[in-house]
């Protein structure tokens, strides 16, 4: 490993260590490399707080960390934060912001929004596949149905297509609008 990494895999612990601090949160930090970037496990019992409603802290969170260590060193690999095994980064929504801006264009991404321009990646639908095959396991481990959180057609369609072979589980999107969840149940 060059001696590049190891610094900035070490500035940024420190930068989140010092926003945890400022934020009254007790935390035990992490870090590795991983496909280029740096992965932070956080280890808290503060994990709720940190992650928010639907994992808005955790995103924004993360955001805020990858803008300040990009902001004074436009080559800084992308940050991903990790707690519980709840990741902040679903739709890699930092590049695509900063690719865009370096473009010009302005608008933040939603990162739910189902769109040609923002295309999941195979980091995310990994992810989404590995939650199926998780959720599906619990399923059959303990009988009760698993609720996943609201997303988009695209991820759900990764959801159901992960789980349709499976003989012993059935699959349903549930909820209004654009974003809704999955439920994961025993075929009975």
């Amino acid at each position: 490993m060059s001696a590049k990494i190891e610094e900035q895999k070490s500035k940024a612990v420190r930068t989140l260590g010092t926003m945890f601090e400022y934020l009254g949160l007790n935390a035990e930090l992490k870090v590795e490399e991983k496909n280029s970037k740096i992965a932070i496990k956080i280890l808290s019992e503060d994990a709720g707080r940190i992650i928010g409603r639907k994992g808005q802290s955790l995103e924004s969170l993360q955001m805020l960390l990858n803008r300040m260590l990009f902001n004074k060193d436009t080559e800084f690999p992308r940050v991903i934060l990790d707690i519980d095994g709840y990741a902040g980064f679903r739709n890699d929504s930092f590049d695509k912001t900063e690719e865009k801006r370096a473009s010009g264009y302005s608008r933040s991404p939603n990162p739910h929004e189902e769109s040609e321009e923002y295309p999941g990646n195979d980091e995310n639908d990994d992810i989404l596949r590995q939650q199926a095959l998780d959720a599906a396991k619990e399923v059959k481990r303990w009988g009760d149905p698993v609720t996943l959180s609201r997303m988009n057609a695209r991820d759900r369609r990764i959801i159901h297509i992960t789980l349709q072979d499976d003989s012993e589980i059935t699959t349903e999107s549930v909820g209004e609008g654009s974003l809704k969840k999955v439920v994961i149940s025993a075929k009975k």
